[in-house]
This record gives C-alpha cells, structure tokens and sequence, in this order.
C-alpha cells in the first residue's frame, strides 16, 4: 500500500511540473533540465510464523454391536416321491490272451545230428491238466572213426494231474532210450562196429497222491514209481519205489514230520547169480523255534540186505540241521546227517554208458555227514550261497577201466573208508528276467582206503549260466564249465593217468520272427576241445545246429 501511495505522489508532482513547463514553454518556448531523487530508507518487517508439526491423535469411540435375534420356522414342503432307477456300468470282459502252450522244434547240425523235440499240453483247465513230452537227437558219427563213435537218445512221456477237492493225483509214463558206441579202442585197431554198439532202455511209471488244501494242519505227499531197465549186453533191472511224506502241524510250537520209503531192486543176468535187494527207510523228525534257531531233529532208520562188505543190515543215523536268520537277507545254517545211498544199474548206466557186461550194482553207505554255510541276499538282484560238508563213507563207488577192453568200464568200490571234503559257492543275478547270471564252483577232495586214488572223479568244477533277452525279438543263452583233477587207471602201463582239465563254452541265439515262429542257431564247444571226462573217450569238437520252433 505504501509503495502504491508513494508511486501516485510521484506521478502527481510529475504532472504538475509538466504543466508548470508548458506554462513556461509558452512564455520562453525553453525545456530546463529537472533532476528527480527518490529515496526508498522504508524496511518492511513481518514477523515470524510459528507452524505446528504434531500430527492430530485420531479419536477413540467404543464400537457397540446391536444384539440380533434368530427366529426359526419350520418350512414343510410336500415333495413327490422320487423313484431313481440307477443303471450301474458294465464292463466287457477283458478277451484272454491266446496262450502258445504247445511247440515243436526241429534242427541239424553236423556230424549227421537231427533234432526234434515236441510239447503238447492241455490249456487253462481248472481240474485237470494232460499233455506229452517227446525229445529226439542222434549224431550219426563222432570224434573217432566216424560212425563207430555215434550217439543218439529218445526220450517220450505222458502225463496228467487232477485237482480234486481233498486229493491231487498226478502219474507219469515214459520211455528213455540211449544208444552208445565203445569207441575207446586203441587207436588204429581193427574192430567188428556190430559189437560197439550199448543200447539201454528204461520204461517207467509214476503216480502221486497229496491233499489238495495246503493250509491244512496235516499235509501229506505219497507215491508209487515203477523203473524197468535193460540193455543189448543181457542186463536187465526192475525196480518198485513206495515212498511217503508227512507232516503235522503243532500250532505256533513246530511241526511232526516222517519221511518213509520202500525200494524193491530187482537185477537179473544171465551170467551171475543175484538177488532182490531191498532198502526200507524211515526217518521222522520234529521242527521247532528256540530262541531264533529254526531247529529240525530227529533220526534216520535204514534197513536193506545188501551183500557187499561187512555191514550190519539195520543202521541208525542221527539227523539234526539248525538254521538261523542273521538279518532279514541273511542265514546261516548247520547240520549232521547220514544215509545209505543205493545203487542201481540205472544209476550207473546215467553215470557211465561204458559200463562192461556182468557188472554188480551195491548201496554205499554214509555214516556221517557234517555240513554248514550261509546263504541269502546281497541286493535285491543279487543272491549267494556257499558251504563246506565233511563226509565218511564206505563201498564208494569209482570207474576204472577194465583189464580185458579198455573201452569198457568196471566198478570199483573201496570196502574201507572214503574221506570227502566238498567246500561249494554260488552266486546269482536276475534282472527282471531279462538278463539272468548263475557262477558256481565246486570242489572235491578225497582220501581212499583201499582204492589208490578216487578214479573218474573231480577236484573241482565251475560253471555259469547266462541268458539275456533283448528287445524282445532276441535271446540269447550262454553257459561253460571247466572241470579239472580228474585221474583214471591205464591197464596197459600200470600207471595212474592225469586227464588234462576240460573248458567247455556253448551258445545259442534265437529270433522270435512272431509270436509263434523263431529261429535259432546253437554252438557247442566254442573252443572245439576234444577233452576227455573218462580215459580214451574224447569228446566231440565244434558242434553247430540250426533250427526253427513253432508255438501253437
């Protein structure tokens, strides 16, 4: 306000002095020269303005909440009745897959070998099963002199089984054939072929009985087997088995159990005298828990009336085997027992087909045997076993080639005792069942009394097994062995003979071109050694076959 007061009171004087000079410019017609001063010595002052930063408290109120009311009322309303009909989902029956119970299968291979072999079997019955078993091979000519070291077998069974509600009844028929040549003769020897030939046959017959409820406290097994057995060298041999197995369940405390069996052994040849031999064994033993132990004991009564040596006709062994479980994968296992072991001809024949006419079949008999080992899983794919045994014996038998025809074998038996040590292991694989691996060694040692040396008998033997399939087109199976200390007699220097160790590899490939067609081809020693299990009869070199398989 000032300043404008001031500005008007310049403008005012300015004025009246302009007009002074126009009054003057009018007398003298001459501007002077005016000098105008403005002083401004006024200092405006306001004073200073307290602000207030405090922020205002918010204020505080009591919230009150009204207090409601529920009324109830009771809504009836008339419904119709509901009738819903529901129609439950039915599934179709999935179709069952066709099953290829049923095969036959064909190849050759060298050395003049056809092979054929057929399977037949009834399908999906629910009481009762059937079917056939027929197994053909014959190898013309072998590893010496062509034909004059020929082989073959045949091998045909039926069978069947049926199911009832209390009883399960099985039986078999069969016939085994096998046919042999003695090709041991010195070689370059000039030999009549009709007089090699060692041809046997076995008929059989077989029938069983068990109840069919396995979870009954009594559970029991019996049976009846008929084995009749001759050869083309006047050997002729019928055999009646009647066993029976039993057991009685005792609560959670154990089980009672009895094994009985009956052998009437009947040899007959016309160039020695022989008799019926029988062998009656009972064997009852009781299993019970003690303190993790599972513990199984009892005794073992023999009787038979054997002719060889000095043995007593009943024999009493005792029986004990105690197993127990150091962890879940884990056990490890103990026990003594003893036996009489009886020898047949069809047992040796299995054993040696080089047997010489008029040989004499006799029991060997097990005084004692002690055994132990452990057993059970490293992984879930992977399992082992391995175990030691000591055991006595007497009439052991060993081969030992005869002093009139060296391709021929006797029957050598060591009346005194026979010391046999086994120490065994075994370690296995499975891979879903597409890759399965099995290794297994064994080893013997022996100490004779009256015999020098365990003839045609192993130190030791490995072996393993493979098969592996791929793609499931492919499979493939893969085993060897090797075998080694085996030590035979030589009639023509007198002297023991060291049988070099045998290594055996085999193979077989096979390609499923459909599900019921495949091919396969099979080698048997890779390595076409022609190794020798007994003395002067070498084995044959690289076999090769070549089939196809039908599934229907």
């Amino acid at each position: 306000m000032s300043k404008s007061r001031l500005f008007c009171a310049v403008i005012l004087m300015i004025s009246t002095h302009v007009l002074g000079q126009n009054e003057d410019w009018e007398n003298d017609g001459e501007i002077e020269d005016v000098k105008i001063e403005i002083v401004k010595d006024r200092e405006i002052k306001l004073p200073k303005a307290s602000r207030n930063f405090e922020k205002i408290p918010p204020m505080s109120f009591e919230t009150q909440v009204p207090e409601l009311q529920y009324f109830f009322s009771n809504l009836d309303l008339p419904l119709p009745s509901l009738n819903v009909r529901v129609r439950p989902l039915r599934i179709k029956d999935q179709p069952l897959q066709k099953l290829y119970g049923n095969y036959v299968k064909a190849g050759f291979g060298n050395y003049t070998t056809p092979y054929f072999e057929g399977y037949f079997s009834s399908k999906r019955k629910r009481d009762h099963m059937y079917g056939a078993h027929i197994n053909f091979l014959n190898s013309q000519s072998g590893p010496v002199d062509g034909e004059n070291s020929g082989s073959g077998m045949l091998d045909t069974e039926v069978f069947g089984k049926y199911f009832g509600n209390s009883v399960t009844v099985s039986g078999d028929v069969g016939l085994k054939r096998r046919s042999f040549n003695f090709y041991g003769y010195p070689q370059g020897e000039t030999v009549n072929e009709d007089s090699l030939d060692h041809i046997f046959t076995n008929f059989y017959f077989k029938t069983t009985f068990e109840n069919t409820n396995k979870k009954a406290k009594i559970q029991y097994k019996t049976g009846l087997q008929f084995d009749y057995l001759s050869d083309n060298l006047s050997a002729e041999e019928s055999e009646v088995q009647l066993d029976f197995e039993g057991k009685y369940e005792l609560g959670e405390k154990g089980t009672i159990n009895l094994k009985t069996d009956l052998d009437i052994i009947s040899p007959k040849d016309t160039q020695l005298d022989v008799k019926t031999r029988n062998v009656f064994r009972v064997n009852p033993t009781l299993t019970f828990q003690h303190e993790g132990f599972l513990i199984d004991a009892g005794f073992n009564v023999v009787y038979e009336n054997d002719t060889l040596g000095d043995s007593d006709e009943l024999h009493f062994y005792p029986v004990a085997r105690a197993r127990y479980m150091l962890s879940s994968g884990f056990e490890v296992h103990a026990g003594i027992t003893g036996d009489v072991e009886k020898l047949t001809y069809r047992k040796l024949f299995e054993q040696n087909p080089w047997l010489k006419p008029n040989i004499r079949a006799f029991n060997s008999y097990k005084t004692f045997e002690f055994f132990g080992g452990i057993g059970g899983k490293l992984t879930s794919k992977i399992g082992f076993s391995t175990g030691i045994s000591v055991a006595n014996y007497q009439n052991m038998a060993f081969f030992i080639n005869s002093f009139e025809d060296q391709s021929k074998f006797e029957v050598a038996y060591d009346l005194g005792n026979t010391a046999v040590v086994n120490i065994n292991g075994q370690l296995s694989y499975n891979r879903n069942e597409e890759l399965r691996l099995t290794l297994r060694g064994d080893y013997w040692g022996y100490n004779t009394d009256e015999i020098p040396e365990a003839y045609h008998r192993p130190n030791y033997k490995i072996s393993a097994l493979s098969t592996f399939k791929l793609f499931d087109k492919l499979r493939f199976e893969a085993d060897a062995y090797a075998m080694g200390g085996i030590v035979a007699f030589d009639q023509n220097t007198l002297t023991n003979e060291n049988l070099d160790a045998l290594l055996d590899l085999n193979f077989m490939a096979e390609y499923l071109v459909s599900d019921q067609f495949s091919a396969f081809v099979r080698l048997n020693n890779l390595l076409s050694n022609e190794y020798q299990v007994f003395y002067n009869y070498p084995n044959r070199a690289l076999q090769v076959m070549v089939g196809a398989t039908y599934s229907f």
